[in-house]
């Protein structure tokens, strides 16, 4: 099968959030027994980093201006897979997100499917391509489908054949199959009126994000950090940081936390990474607010995501304080986002300056630093259609805290509510909490608290242990935090990796189903 894939972002040559790394992957595992080809746009110039050629040139028209873009042929430098990129340096230097780019790119699109040929399906990802994927079923007869990352974006109303409507419903409404990033997520919005009324009985499904286990495994986190660096930073110059597997992450976790948080090691390695001038990735430099006192087995809570209304920061900005008031924990949050989020988040660091410890930029490798340093992740997102950050943290055999919504339910094996009765520290991967308020963000962060660091001695007195196994502190081999840890990496490993999960077989039983639908309907 030929497949044309529409990506509005890619890791790591301009990415913000999940959809960039999902566009990374996905072409990535669909190429084994397919042909798969890329078309993207080249944001910000990025993409002339990269060896490319220029292949051919295209003129769309846009409001009655002729636009003359060049058309890139170049691989995407981690995975291989063919890219068409298409560049213009006034069009390129729009915003990310602005809506007259994907205007525009729709009929790039169609102009370049049309003379490439015989394409089996046009997959296009979220509302960003609804038009592109609107044109390409009516002008060129193309089977298609549209994955929506996020219904809560819709796009601006746009015209198209007299009808005013968003871009995502153009592409609902012209796709021949739909769906979305998880399955829970799938029967969430199912019934939302817009997705319902222009689904019209054609196939709608969720079908699981994943991540690449290759990408993510703690065994590589030096070379990780080193090649997102651009290979100007080695964090073995800072402080102590080894690779780990499932099977000694006990052991080494608690060191990188102390050595890098509590030691202060992530301090000039933030400084050292704000002089590098060429990244060579999308990124930010970063600003340090607060900072972190503590010992090996003070609890770490780590935060990596997005600062928008979406991640539960209403909730964290409540709770937290009356937190660190009960217990002598400690936060660390890596994130960019919203203005008002960011300026709110700074303040509560300072205010809490050795317990809290913000770090407000986008850099991959610190990402890495924050997964592999903290006793925990939270997630406390008031909506999730898949989320990427829970299953990146479980394979560096971290555990989360998280909102049973979307794809963190579908995703995270929760340590069950009463482990007195029904102790399964052997297969849960985190905590879940149904309501993502105050109350719930607190009873799932003293619920992990409670079982892996303050009750640790009463293990053995319901569980089955010989005696001289049992645990009697946090880290111990046998301790419940240790067993999830391993829990975390085999459970991404078998089941949410793209080379193990079934999600690819899904993505390529969507095709055929849009394919059938196309031709059969």
């Amino acid at each position: 099968m030929k497949i044309a894939i529409l990506a509005p972002t890619i890791t790591p040559i301009v990415s913000y959030g999940g959809l960039g790394d999902v566009m990374r992957d996905l072409p990535k595992f669909l190429k084994n027994g397919n042909d798969v080809l890329v078309l993207t746009i080249n944001h910000y110039n990025r993409y002339f980093d990269i060896p490319h050629e220029v292949v051919k040139k295209i003129t769309v028209v846009y409001k009655g201006s002729k636009i003359k873009f060049d058309v890139l042929k170049t691989r995407h430098p981690t995975t291989g897979v063919e890219l068409i990129v298409f560049s213009n340096e006034e069009i390129n230097n729009l915003d990310v997100w602005d809506p007259i780019k994907y205007e525009i790119f729709a009929d790039l699109v169609v102009e370049c499917l049309n003379d490439v040929g015989d394409i089996d399906v046009a997959s296009g990802h979220d509302w960003m391509c609804g038009l592109a994927i609107a044109k390409c079923s009516d002008i060129l007869d193309l089977p298609t489908t549209l994955t929506i990352h996020n219904e809560a974006f819709k796009g601006e109303m746009v015209e198209y054949k007299g009808e005013v409507m968003t871009f995502l419903e153009l592409g609902i409404k012209y796709a021949d199959a739909v769906n979305t990033v998880s399955p829970t997520h799938a029967e969430e919005i199912k019934n939302c009126p817009y997705i319902k009324k222009y689904l019209d009985g054609k196939p709608f499904v969720g079908i699981l994000n994943g991540i690449d286990i290759d990408e993510y495994d703690p065994i590589k986190i030096i070379d990780r950090m080193i090649t997102l660096s651009n290979n100007k930073l080695d964090p073995r110059n800072y402080a102590y940081i080894s690779p780990y597997s499932a099977e000694d992450a006990y052991d080494v976790k608690p060191k990188i936390k102390y050595s890098w948080f509590y030691k202060g090691g992530v301090y000039e390695y933030v400084e050292d990474w704000n002089k590098i001038k060429d990244r060579g990735i999308s990124a930010t430099e970063v600003e340090v607010h607060g900072g972190l006192k503590g010992e090996v087995e003070t609890p770490l809570i780590g935060f990596v995501g997005r600062a928008t209304y979406q991640k539960g920061f209403d909730v964290m900005f409540e709770a937290i304080p009356e937190l660190l008031e009960k217990h002598d924990i400690r936060f660390v949050f890596l994130t960019k986002g919203e203005r008002e989020i960011e300026d709110k988040l700074k303040n509560l660091a300072e205010e809490y300056d050795g317990k809290i410890l913000a770090l407000i930029g986008y850099s991959l490798p610190l990402s890495s630093l924050v997964f592999a340093g903290s006793d925990w992740m939270v997630m406390p997102s008031y909506w999730e259609p898949c989320g990427l950050v829970q299953m990146e943290a479980m394979a560096y055999c971290t555990p989360v805290i998280a909102t049973e919504t979307g794809g963190l339910k579908d995703t995270i094996i929760p340590l069950h509510y009463n482990p007195y009765e029904f102790p399964n520290f052997n297969k849960a991967t985190g905590v879940l909490f149904k309501v993502p308020d105050k109350a719930g963000f607190m009873w799932g962060v003293e619920h992990a608290l409670n079982w892996t660091f303050y009750k640790v001695s009463e293990v053995c007195m319901f569980l089955q242990y010989e005696a001289y196994k049992c645990p009697t502190r946090p880290y111990d081999e046998n301790a419940p935090l240790s067993m999830m840890m391993r829990n975390c990496y085999y459970h991404v490993l078998r089941n949410l990796s793209w080379q193990n999960s079934p999600s690819i077989r899904r993505y390529k039983g969507l095709f055929g189903g849009a394919v059938y639908n196309h031709y059969l309907k």
